[in-house]
Formats: C-alpha cells, sequence, structure tokens
C-alpha cells in the first residue's frame, strides 16, 4: 500500500454502520466487519492444473518428447553422483539429471531432513455441503452467492486458523450443483493438524465444525443446523517458519542437505496459490542460469544463508501458530 497507494481503493471497508452494501446485504450479519474486495481474481485450480498438463503434452506432437509426467512414482531418495548429476530413487527405478527442482511443500524434510524446522506438514479440511433446498438461482430470498469468503477470528480460529468459503455454480437447469465449498477449522483438530504428514483420512471435529459453523458464519436460511456433505478430505500443507516460500538453490555452503543442481520451490503455507506459478517461474529461471538479481522473486523469498540464519532465530512453526 505504501509503494501504490492506489490498491487501497480497490478495497472497501464494511462495519456494522455501514450501508449500501451492509454486512447483512453481504449476508454476514454477525460479523465484526469486513474487507470488500470487487476485484480480485478466482480460479478453478483442477481446470488450470489440466490446461497446463494439455498444452505440455501438445509439445509432444511430431514425435518430439519434450515432456514427461511419471504419476504415482514418488521421490524416495537423493543421491549426488560423482560426475555432479544427481540420482533420483523411486519405487520404479531411478533416474539421473543434470538439475532436479523440488516442488515437494511440506514433504520436502522428507528427502531433506534438514528443512524439518523449516517447512513443516499441516493437515488442513475441507468440505463439499449441500446448500438448502431454497438456495437455486432465481429465489430472491436466498439466493446463491456472488461473492467467496475469508473468516479470521470466527469462534476460536486465530489468524494461521482462518476459514473460507466459495460456491460452485449450478447446472443450467439448477437440478444439480452448487455445493458450498467450506475450508478450515483447524483449532478443533488435535494439535491444530500441525506436524501431520497423512491425508488419508479426514480430521472428524474439523469436519464436523464446518458442517455446523457455515449456518452461523452465513446467511443461508438453513433450517438444519448442520449441513450435509457430498464429499469431505483432508490436505497437507507446508508451513513456512518464516511464512515465506522458500525458492532456489540448495548449494552446499547452505548446510541443508542440498548440493549443486538441487532447487527448491516449497513452503507456501496454505493459501499458496497466488505464489506458486510465478515463484516456480523464478525457479525454472534461476535452474536456467539467470542470477537471482534478474529473476522476478521477492528477496524474502530467496534462499540463502543470511535468510537460513534469521529465521532460525524466530519462533518454531508450532509456536507461531498458536500465537496466531
Amino acid at each position: 500500500m505504501k509503494e501504490d497507494p492506489s490498491y487501497s481503493d480497490l478495497v472497501s471497508v464494511i462495519t456494522p454502520e455501514s450501508s449500501n452494501p451492509s454486512l447483512a446485504d453481504l449476508r454476514i450479519p454477525t460479523a465484526a466487519g469486513a474487507f470488500l474486495q470487487k476485484h480480485a481474481a478466482s480460479v478453478w485450480p483442477y481446470k488450470l492444473v489440466a490446461w497446463m498438463l494439455e498444452r505440455l503434452l501438445d509439445t509432444n506432437e511430431n514425435g518430439a518428447l519434450n515432456f514427461n509426467l511419471q504419476t504415482n512414482t514418488a521421490v524416495t531418495h537423493l543421491q549426488k553422483s560423482s560426475d555432479g548429476s544427481w540420482i533420483v530413487h523411486t519405487p520404479r527405478g531411478m533416474i539421473a539429471a543434470k538439475k532436479v527442482l523440488l516442488t515437494t511443500n511440506a514433504y520436502t524434510s522428507h528427502l531433506l531432513p534438514e528443512f524439518s524446522d523449516l517447512i513443516v506438514p499441516v493437515r488442513g479440511e475441507m468440505s463439499s455441503l449441500i446448500p438448502p433446498p431454497t438456495m437455486k438461482p432465481g429465489n430472491d430470498e436466498n439466493p446463491p452467492f456472488e461473492i467467496s469468503y475469508g473468516f479470521i477470528g470466527n469462534g476460536r480460529q486465530n489468524r494461521h486458523q482462518d476459514d473460507y468459503l466459495i460456491q460452485r455454480p449450478y447446472s443450467k437447469d439448477n437440478s444439480t450443483g452448487g455445493e458450498l465449498m467450506f475450508g478450515g477449522g483447524r483449532s478443533y483438530a488435535a494439535k491444530a493438524g500441525l506436524g501431520v504428514s497423512d491425508d488419508s483420512s479426514i480430521d472428524e471435529p474439523s469436519a464436523e465444525y464446518l458442517r455446523r459453523e457455515i449456518t452461523v458464519v452465513v446467511d443461508i436460511k438453513s433450517e438444519e443446523k448442520e449441513l450435509k456433505a457430498s464429499y469431505e478430505w483432508s490436505g497437507i500443507m507446508g508451513y513456512s517458519r518464516d511464512d515465506r516460500p522458500w525458492v532456489g538453490e540448495l548449494t552446499e555452503e547452505l548446510g541443508l542437505g542440498g548440493g549443486k543442481g538441487l532447487f527448491v520451490c516449497a513452503g507456501f503455507t496454505g493459501h499458496g496459490m497466488p505464489n506458486t506459478c510465478l515463484s516456480g517461474k523464478a525457479a525454472v529461471d534461476l535452474m536456467l542460469g539467470k542470477k537471482s538479481e534478474e529473476v522476478d522473486l521477492p528477496e524474502s523469498y530467496c534462499l540463502s544463508k543470511e535468510r537460513l540464519v534469521k529465521a532460525r532465530v524466530l519462533d518454531e512453526v508450532h509456536i507461531v501458530d498458536a500465537k496466531g
């Protein structure tokens, strides 16, 4: 805001005294206040990734093999060979490469244990909730949401344990769709999900919170105190010790178990989508030989010995998270 005050023009502050819109107009009448940002972008992550894969596969036309994706192939170990290349071990065999990029986020310390205090796995809960039957297009009394929401400080949640809500579109005949994608409730999980790297199950207390709390935080005119979920699942986030991603080459002097030719782009601390794409581009630019000062990357994201020392003076992730 200090560098470009015009950004403040894109955000409106809504208080209990505000009108047009009021908190009730935004369907959050019990909120203490709100920031309304009308020009925020939104993206459907699965569709974005599918489009990217399609574009990459298109480069393999006419017999060219520029892109090779190996799914269900976990990397179990990294080994530096005598010729300076990296040997990547997997259950399906090994592959050698001069340069390797780790986009391992929460699982970075599995390959590089020295990262265990810098990027910590945290399990988050997500739900797809069935909206009330009256919440349909054309019902002016209870229409679908036109905006998405982020909730900070609700209940016993702190700043690191926020909730968020996005409604999916309905089908053309309004017979299906409209699911309320509600995530969060991490303060209700055991140890707030910190240190959990298994997403094969859900956290039931958090899942119950999401099914119940949605009828409290937003006005959806539900006759039921708890909505039914069509799907519930968990996901593992990588929380960074200094709240910033780690992007760069893991040179030997860093003491993180890496070496020349090994790069990392990880530690997005939840809500990482806005940072992942350009961070990934910056990592690739570095791999292609650009110097750090030539790459469009915030200095606070760059992997360096100075940053490493400063980060390890800070509280560990579980302490910061508890403080909010």
